[in-house]
């Protein structure tokens, strides 16, 4: 509202910014949560595990990701259409939350790759956690047109070095390696990353 004085008396003006502010909220949900699944994106992953990632530094506390991806998805497009390949991220998504923690951060990476920053977790407490989640989402698989479409994922799992001047981008390079490795041992398991050791598959 503004106030107009002038010789002859009062005027007042009324802006409505109801509209404004919806557009605004719009555009903020656009920028930070993916369309689809609506979850975080990955430009409000890197955003929020980056504040927790160096807040875990300076407290010298845990801090682990987790990289999920959903194996076999091109051949559910493939075989399906993309219709349906679109529900099974949607699936696989809300069947992890299920199984997630309170405050863990989880976004959509790319594709069907999801992303899960850990803080307070260490390596064996993150293989707990993506053990369950595989567990989870292979006992839940997606009806859809009177299809039964069974769904498993791939993990890989890196913890933060403590000591290490250790940047968020090369703990995902870490996680992405594991994640590479259990999918080159078969899929459907959880690799850890390990340094100067062999990725033992362990669940």
């Amino acid at each position: 509202m503004q106030y107009a004085n002038n010789s002859h008396g009062l005027l007042l003006i009324f802006t409505d910014i109801t509209e404004l502010k919806r557009l605004q909220l719009k555009l903020e949900n656009q920028a930070y949560y993916d369309e689809l699944t609506q979850i975080y994106n990955r430009r409000a992953f890197f955003q929020h595990s980056k504040q927790a990632f160096d807040e875990a530094k300076k407290s010298a506390s845990s801090f682990t990701l987790l990289l999920l991806d959903i194996d076999y998805f091109k051949k559910v497009n493939d075989t399906y259409g993309h219709y349906t390949g679109d529900q099974v991220l949607v699936h696989v998504v809300k069947a992890c939350q299920s199984a997630l923690p309170q405050g863990a951060l989880f976004a959509r990476y790319g594709g069907e790759e999801f992303v899960l920053a850990l803080k307070g977790y260490t390596l064996s407490e993150g293989e707990t956690l993506a053990d369950q989640i595989r567990r989870h989402v292979e006992t839940q698989p997606l009806l859809i047109n009177e299809e039964t479409i069974s769904v498993t994922l791939s993990l890989g799992v890196a913890q933060a070095e403590k000591q290490e001047n250790e940047t968020l981008e090369e703990l995902l390079n870490k996680a992405d390696i594991a994640l590479y490795a259990a999918k080159q041992h078969g899929r459907n398991q959880v690799r850890l990353y390990e340094e100067k050791k062999e990725m033992l598959k362990r669940t």
